[in-house]
C-alpha cells in the first residue's frame, strides 16, 4: 500500500508541475549558478558529445518508472524521469546539494491533490550521461519526495525513445 501511495504522490506532484509553468510570470525566474568547489572555483564543465551522436540508456525500475542519475551543477542527483512534467523539479534537499538557492518568487499550481507552492529557478547545468543542457528552467518544491526530470530538460535532447523496459535519451 505504501508504494501505491508513493506512486500516487509522484503522479500528482508531476501533474501539478505541468500547470505551474503556465502560472509563472516572465520575470520570476532566478538564476542559480554551479556549486563552488573547495577554494571557491566552480566545477569544470564536463565534455559534451555532439548532438545526434550522444545517447544514454535508462532501464525501467522495479516500480515501473525510469530513473536517471544526473550531474546538476556538480552534484549527483537521482531523478524520476517524468515526461508529463513541464519543468525539472528539485526537492529542497537536492537543490541545496546542487548549490541552488531559490529567490523570493513563488508560484502555485492546482491539481487534484490540492495546491502546491513552487520556487522557480534556472539551473545552470544538468547532464545525464553525455546529454547536457544549460540554463534549464526548473522549480524547487518543498514537499516533493523525489526530484523530477521534466520537459525543460527532455525537450533539449534530440529524442526520447521508450521501448519495453528501456528509455534512450539522444
Amino acid at each position: 500500500m505504501a508504494s501505491a501511495m508513493s506512486g500516487n504522490t509522484l503522479f500528482w506532484a508531476g501533474a501539478l508541475l505541468i500547470g505551474a509553468v503556465l502560472l509563472l510570470p516572465d520575470g520570476s525566474r532566478e538564476a542559480a549558478g554551479p556549486a563552488p568547489e573547495a577554494g571557491g572555483k566552480p566545477p569544470a564543465p564536463a565534455p559534451v558529445a555532439a548532438r545526434g551522436f550522444a545517447s544514454h540508456e535508462l532501464r525501467r525500475g522495479p516500480d515501473g518508472h525510469f530513473y536517471a542519475e544526473a550531474d546538476v551543477n556538480g552534484a549527483r542527483i537521482r531523478f524520476l524521469v517524468d515526461t508529463g512534467a513541464s519543468l525539472v523539479a528539485l526537492t529542497a534537499e537536492d537543490a541545496r546539494r546542487a548549490g541552488i538557492r531559490p529567490g523570493d518568487a513563488r508560484a502555485s499550481a492546482m491539481g487534484a491533490g490540492g495546491e502546491i507552492e513552487i520556487a522557480p529557478v534556472t539551473i545552470d547545468r544538468i547532464a545525464v550521461g553525455p546529454i547536457e543542457t544549460r540554463g534549464v528552467r526548473g522549480a524547487v518544491v518543498e514537499k516533493l519526495p523525489v526530484s523530477l526530470l521534466g520537459q525543460s530538460f527532455l525537450q533539449e535532447a534530440d529524442g526520447v525513445e521508450i521501448a519495453g523496459d528501456r528509455m534512450v535519451l539522444r
